[in-house]
């Protein structure tokens, strides 16, 4: 098991996430979060002050994998998240030595079972329809 972490463009998230959905992850965490890497600082202009902008604004994407899962999930970042350019982020690939869903008590991988899109789409539609 594994915790992906990575961080990146505001502008990317949308296709982020729809790239993670098609590689079948659909357990994800965003935050907004800010931060200072490889980016030139920003200098600009507020009433009649120079302001330098040290601290990017950026995205932070978390999800808890299981092995399979590894490589697919960077690779659907990879693709969505890349523009060449500095300040595309980071991914940050850490060991998990447990898991625990707290509705259920399972563990570990059994935690981690992967639920589809179309699974919480048939989910949502069954209790809308209730």
């Amino acid at each position: 098991m594994k915790l992906i972490t990575a961080i990146i463009r505001p502008e990317c998230l949308a296709d982020v996430k729809a790239a993670l959905f098609r590689a079948g992850v659909t357990g994800v965490t965003f935050s907004r979060v800010s931060g200072h890497g490889g980016e030139r600082e920003i200098v600009q202009q507020y009433r009649a002050e120079t302001v330098v902008l040290e601290f990017h604004e950026k995205v932070k994407v978390e999800m808890a994998v299981s092995e399979h899962y590894v490589e697919p999930t960077i690779a659907a970042i990879l693709s969505a998240a890349r523009t060449g350019n500095v300040g595309d982020g980071k991914i940050f690939v850490q060991h998990l030595d447990r898991v625990v869903r707290i509705r259920t008590g399972e563990e570990d991988t059994a935690a981690l079972t992967p639920v589809t899109a179309d699974a919480v789409q048939r989910l949502a539609q069954r209790q809308v329809g209730s």
